[in-house]
């Protein structure tokens, strides 16, 4: 399967293309030729100055082989991607089945650079603004990184760092991708930065210049009961909520809902954590969703995967599939107003798909029946990364997207 699209540019010297390919084919490097052979031919020749590879884990050892391939059939100047759990292109999400994707990105005016940043590394002072910037090809006019993950071994503040590199007189930097799910154990994913494969760390593509990049991070879940304060914690330990116990919390709070929320409820319970404290009111999109990963009845408080202070916001959430619909649609709405995009990255939690909705493909159909049939491609992720207001967070839940939208080189 393979999409393209093309935009002409305001001199009409050049023009932005881009192409999605999938292979179902178990040999790694007969699923690049054919990928490679599809882009090719949906491009007519034109050099792609990004290519994006990901490969479900059956393609875990050949997947530098078959980037290098693909690259090499494309005449590529970068090339990002990594492992996971299952990918996407268009509207097929291969869930649990042998895949190897490619979005290939053709964007005359945009300078992209390829970065690694292992764990550990001496020779990179994360606290050094400059440093970061140069390390990882920051312009006046950067656009976006997308980042590829490894979860077992990415230094938990290199986002943060990343995203906050420039110049104070800059907004930060948004980050979009997601964290690599095709290995159960440190050492066996594969992330693939430029003509380099590692297996540990972040991978990112930096991109700047005549290229616009929005963002869609829909986490979908749907809260249940009020909002409450920390009054007690420790680092990741909830203790109280509200000067009240937590478990006698949420106890309270099961007794008040309804039967379909008891449903949801018994499947998981999520927290949701305020972004921004000086809002008067929270709706969706103000909650940053966490796990609840534990719960000690002895000590009477509840582990989360974050830390989380006194005097924070709170409210307690569950997984809903119509609620994860409502809200990628609503936000997709804005997206209606402006041209079609060139081309789309999914970045979707390996907890929905089939295992959240009741229909397949669910994400990627939304984005095909909104957005045209633009090219896409992405994968699975054992965690998304996406920005929110003026932050770029680690999600979970979450389906996000970074939108491709052509820019004449003259518009700042």
């Amino acid at each position: 399967m393979e999409k393209t699209t093309r935009h002409s540019r305001t001199s009409g010297k050049s023009e932005a293309a881009a192409a999605s390919a999938m292979s179902d084919h178990l040999d790694s490097r007969t699923a690049a030729t054919e990928v490679a052979h599809m882009l090719r031919d949906r491009l007519n020749g034109t050099a792609a100055d990004l290519l994006l590879v990901f490969g479900s884990y059956h393609h875990r050892a050949g997947l530098a082989a078959a980037s290098r391939i693909i690259g090499e059939t494309l005449g590529t100047a970068t090339i990002l991607g990594g492992t996971a759990e299952s990918v996407i292109a268009d509207d097929e999400e291969r869930e649990g089945r042998a895949g190897l994707c490619a979005l290939s990105l053709s964007m005359p005016g945009a300078v992209v650079r390829a970065f690694h940043i292992g764990p550990g590394e001496q020779d990179l002072p994360l606290s050094d603004r400059e440093a970061m910037r140069e390390r990882i090809g920051w312009r006046q006019d950067t656009r976006a990184v997308i980042a590829v993950a490894d979860p077992f071994t990415t230094p938990p503040d290199v986002l943060e760092k990343v995203a906050s590199c420039c110049p104070s007189d800059h907004r930060a930097i948004p980050i979009c991708g997601g964290f690599a799910s095709g290995a159960s154990q440190p050492g066996q994913n594969a992330l693939i930065h430029g003509t380099s494969v590692s297996a540990h760390g972040l991978a990112g593509a930096t991109i700047s210049g005549a290229i616009d990049v929005d963002f869609v991070v829909s986490q979908g879940c749907r809260p249940i009961g009020p909002t409450f304060v920390v009054t007690r914690s420790d680092q990741n330990i909830i203790h109280e909520v509200g000067g009240r116990n937590v478990l006698q919390a949420i106890h309270e709070l099961a007794e008040n809902l309804n039967e379909r929320e008891r449903e949801l409820l018994s499947k998981g319970l999520l927290i949701g954590v305020v972004i921004d404290e000086y809002k008067d009111r929270f709706g969706r999109s103000d909650f940053l969703i966490r796990n609840v990963v534990g719960i000690d009845r002895k000590r009477q408080a509840i582990a989360v995967n974050d830390f989380l202070r006194r005097g924070q916001t709170v409210q307690f959430h569950v997984r809903d599939a119509t609620t994860a619909d409502e809200d990628l649609h609503l936000l997709l709405d804005a997206q209606q107003l402006k041209d079609r995009p060139l081309a789309a990255l999914l970045f979707t939690c390996n907890g929905r798909g089939s295992k959240l909705f009741d229909e397949p493909n669910h994400d990627a159909g939304v984005l095909r029946q909104r957005l045209g049939s633009v090219p896409l491609a992405g994968f699975f992720a054992a965690g998304e990364i996406g920005p929110i207001g003026n932050r770029s967070f680690v999600h979970g839940h979450t389906a996000s997207v970074a939108l491709f939208r052509d820019k004449p080189a003259n518009q700042s």
